[in-house]
């Protein structure tokens, strides 16, 4: 009986050491500049610590706010199920009912959109469709609504219920609906319905009541390096990604996922968490979750990412512990960095040993980097010796240039094609590899233009 607790406090402190370590060797090789991290185990915070500098240099507590992407999405389910249990939602009802001024175009399927199809990202909307009304930076109490008003109209690709694609405009549209049912804005009804109710005083959706709590914005990254952001903060994203928050207010969250408290019955607090639509091996999205049904390795969590920030919450219901992790720089290119620091908390949690980093590499950079240095040199090689030649074929050159200018042309298109998304979207998230991009074809429209220029003048000079 005595040896057995100073066991468990010897682990629990080899945990807590390797816990710091992990953090600091992950910050440093990722170069992130602020984090925040809570983690909660059997009914109280068990460690919680901050690292780094905000935006305007102040250091990061654990009550710094950080946008946390979608890590919004299960607070947004949340206040969806709290409508349910006072009877003024059904999760199966059609949208319809709720929001009768939305239109969408449902392509000759027969089912329509249903809450539940909202929250499972299974309403047929794509995810370009969402990423196109996503990260307008829209700001104020009508944001939502305008959102919505630039979604009208779209048209499904896939019947309701049938396919899980993750898209922005299902959570943008269960904002709107929770507007409208309760004839508050989002933000208000959030504060009063979810936050105030775990005492999450420093957590909010909208930019003026983050502003009023200092939030900075965070970085982007060049090839690792933090460089400061230009402010990104879209009103009408609260309820897919831009809510604000602080680790110490997460925290408060955590631990209601894992003991439920009176917030919802037990029955809607079980649907809550539980899995709804399988989408590979034994994981399954549910209502604004990530599912692990694993019976060796179940959990739930959800990333979460804005243009400067990315965010991670775990939880472990077998083993009764959970996890945020808040961070301020954020690009495409890195995506992994984040995910990388969520596994390696884990296992240190669940097997007490601290695993190796992923190591990034920046070829999202480095390709449109190199490829406008390379065309910039081939064509000034290229108009040196269009200029020294004595002789020289005119429609060729000629052709050369034209080409030239339609490829600059085409390169955006053809970027947001294989991406799939919007270029406002790869502009905020890779917003240096965007810079490269549009210096490119700058470089090939330049290339392009003054080829067809001194081809013409060569030619006069010949006659």
């Amino acid at each position: 009986m005595l040896v057995f607790p100073l066991h468990t406090n010897a682990d629990s402190q080899k945990q807590n050491e390797l816990i710091e370590k992990y953090m600091e060797k992950a910050l440093d090789e990722y170069q992130i500049p602020g984090a925040s991290l809570a983690i909660v185990r059997e009914g109280h915070v068990w460690f919680q610590k901050s690292w780094g500098i905000q935006g305007n240099g102040d250091p990061v507590t654990e009550d710094t706010l950080f946008t946390i992407g979608s890590v919004s999405k299960p607070l947004t389910s949340l206040a969806i199920m709290k409508l349910v249990e006072k009877g003024m939602i059904e999760l199966d009802q059609e949208i319809d009912y709720y929001l009768p001024s939305f239109q969408y175009n449902v392509k000759g399927y027969d089912k329509k959109i249903t809450i539940r199809n909202l929250l499972t990202h299974t309403s047929g909307i794509s995810s370009y469709d969402g990423l196109k009304i996503a990260d307008q930076n829209l700001r104020g109490k009508e944001a939502i609504s305008e959102a919505v008003k630039k979604l009208n109209n779209v048209k499904l690709n896939y019947e309701p219920g049938s396919v899980h694609q993750y898209s922005a405009a299902n959570y943008l549209l269960l904002g709107r609906i929770i507007e409208k049912i309760t004839g508050e804005t989002f933000s208000e009804f959030m504060d009063t319905e979810i936050y105030t109710s775990f005492g999450m005083n420093r957590t909010v959706s909208s930019f003026e009541e983050a502003s009023k709590l200092g939030y900075q914005p965070g970085y982007h990254s060049f090839f690792g390096k933090p460089i400061k952001s230009n402010m990104i903060y879209d009103d009408s994203g609260a309820s897919y990604g831009y809510t604000a928050s602080s680790a110490d207010d997460m925290a408060k969250y955590l631990l209601f996922l894992l003991d439920s408290e009176d917030l919802l019955s037990d029955e809607l607090f079980k649907e809550y968490i539980s899995p709804q639509v399988h989408r590979k091996d034994e994981m399954y999205y549910g209502l604004g979750w990530r599912i692990s049904t694993d019976d060796e390795d179940p959990y739930i969590f959800h990333g979460g990412e804005t243009p400067d920030s990315r965010a991670e919450l775990y939880i472990n219901h077998k083993n009764d512990y959970g996890f945020i992790l808040l961070t301020n720089k954020n690009d495409i290119s890195e995506t992994m960095s984040t995910l990388s620091m969520r596994e390696g908390i884990k296992t240190i949690m669940e097997r007490g040993r601290m695993p190796e980093l992923i190591k990034m590499n920046y070829q999202m950079q480095w390709i449109p980097l190199l490829l406008t240095i390379l065309f910039a040199f081939c064509g000034s090689l290229s108009l040196y010796r269009l200029k020294k030649k004595t002789s020289f074929h005119y429609m060729s050159w000629n052709i050369a240039g034209f080409s030239l200018l339609l490829c600059s042309f085409v390169i955006i298109p053809i970027v947001t094609y294989i991406f799939s998304a919007p270029w406002h979207s790869i502009y905020h998230y890779s917003f240096i590899t965007a810079i490269f991009i549009l210096s490119f074809v700058g470089v090939l429209a330049i290339y392009g233009f003054l080829i067809i220029v001194m081809a013409y003048k060569r030619k006069q000079e010949m006659k």
